[in-house]
């Protein structure tokens, strides 16, 4: 399956985002997950064939079915030690370790297509191809870094796809977080605690977003900042964030309506002056044009 070229610019309002929004309207546990992701993926490629990309995961599944001649809820390791083989030992689905900022890494199409992305685009195929089989597993943001977890019978089973399905403990869990970000990192259980479907969405526009802050594409950290909005609406710092690049485009009246609502939700934001001042200089240039 070959994804098509991408868009080099990317509309705020698209036909996928207007799809996106009435999905992430929903309950949780009633957001298709796969079917979102790839929702975030067709403003990238417009031309991308979803249901294609679907039928993708369910081949996945299929190829791991009859290695499994049992309930995979009854007996989830064994059931995780299967997927893993199968995906990463003969698929060879991988974490690219090389190119971890290639905004591909965050598209799911691409993840299936190239068999190498960032931990929560792994960990999100992971978790469809095991719902698929019957096995029930949740997605877990730890700081830094995104696994996934199966709960049998009070004992909670870690899987890091990014690692190649490596199992881990919840002590595994802390020593991994310690060497990420020091041995002063102050470890807490909720940080192995699950998060739902549209937690795991906003993380996936979040990476993004961050990428094209960093390559300064701004029209592009517009549409992903408006879907992080129809997730929640009042994200005080998307907001701002929204103000900023429209800023750098020369939208300088929408810069400032944002910039205005984000002053209402946190007056005492620590970053208030600095907002205050952006917003003084905007109003400056825009009268400046009249």
């Amino acid at each position: 399956m070959k994804n098509p070229e991408p868009k080099k610019d990317c509309r705020t309002r698209t036909l996928a985002s207007d799809l996106f929004q009435e999905m992430v309207s929903r309950e949780p546990e009633q957001i298709d997950l796969a079917v979102t992701a790839l929702l975030i993926a067709l403003d990238e490629y417009p031309g991308l064939n979803v249901r294609a990309c679907l039928q993708k995961i369910d081949g996945l599944a299929v190829k791991i079915a009859p290695q499994l001649p049992f309930c995979a809820a009854d007996r989830p390791m064994d059931a995780i030690e299967t997927i893993n083989r199968q995906l990463f030992r003969v698929e060879g689905f991988h974490g690219n370790q090389r190119n971890y900022y290639d905004p591909r890494n965050s598209f799911l199409n691409d993840v299936i297509q190239r068999k190498t992305g960032i931990p929560i685009t792994l960990s999100v195929l992971y978790m469809e191809v095991g719902k698929r089989l019957g096995l029930r597993l949740e997605g877990v943001g730890m700081p830094g870094h995104f696994i996934v977890k199966c709960v049998h019978e009070g004992l909670e089973i870690f899987i890091d796809p990014f690692n190649c399905g490596q199992i881990l403990l919840e002590e595994d869990c802390r020593k991994k977080l310690a060497q990420m970000h020091g041995q002063d990192f102050q470890f807490e259980r909720s940080c192995l605690n699950a998060v739902n479907n549209r937690q795991i969405l906003a993380r996936m526009l979040g990476n993004l977003k961050g990428i094209y802050w960093n390559q300064q594409n701004y029209g592009k950290v517009l549409a992903i900042i408006e879907k992080i909005l129809f997730i929640d609406p009042d994200a005080a710092g998307e907001l701002r964030d929204r103000g900023f690049a429209h800023y750098q485009l020369n939208h300088l009246s929408l810069a400032m309506k944002d910039w205005f609502r984000y002053l209402e939700l946190r007056p005492a934001a620590p970053d208030a002056s600095e907002v205050k001042k952006s917003l003084k200089l905007a109003g400056h240039s825009l009268a400046l044009r009249n």
